[in-house]
């Protein structure tokens, strides 16, 4: 099974990239082929397609590079940060630049912030859930606060 682990946040100093890139090898080790896939790098643009994702006509190349590269993927997981009880813009428009490409994929998620990021991972639920992805069981919630992380 192939899985793509995507860093959900862009800044620089990310936990999250130090998260995705610490999970990776432990899943390929668990007899996965785990990828990092980190929307820093990957860089889209802000949602700007003429036409309804959900309809599939994608006519950016960013928007149908990303397509390709996530249809490669049998499943995901995202690591993001807890930002003001939500998660990180870059994210939400990493998910809703697709549609059809997330419907039924498996998907667990690993919050992160001072306390676990629990409304982060509350807020993102909503969307997976209206994505019709499928949320898998295991979905870590890690607790870090801002003094214990070392760049």
């Amino acid at each position: 099974m192939k899985v793509a682990v995507l860093v959900g946040s862009n800044r620089r100093f990310s936990v999250s990239r130090k998260v995705a890139h610490w999970l990776a090898p432990i899943l390929n080790m668990k007899g996965l082929d785990a990828d990092v896939l980190d929307l820093a790098e990957i860089n889209l643009p802000w949602l700007d397609e003429p036409e309804l994702p959900a309809l599939g006509l994608y006519q950016l190349e960013a928007t149908k590079t990303w397509s390709e590269m996530i249809k490669e993927y049998d499943a995901l997981v995202i690591v993001f940060p807890q930002y003001n009880w939500g998660y990180p813009a870059v994210l939400k428009n990493a998910l809703d630049t697709l549609y059809q490409e997330w419907q039924g994929m498996p998907v667990a998620t690993v919050a992160i912030g001072s306390h676990g990021g629990f409304q982060g991972e509350l807020a993102l639920s909503m969307v997976l859930q209206g994505l019709k992805m499928q949320r898998l069981s295991v979905n870590p919630r890690l607790s870090i606060k801002p003094d214990e992380i070392a760049r």
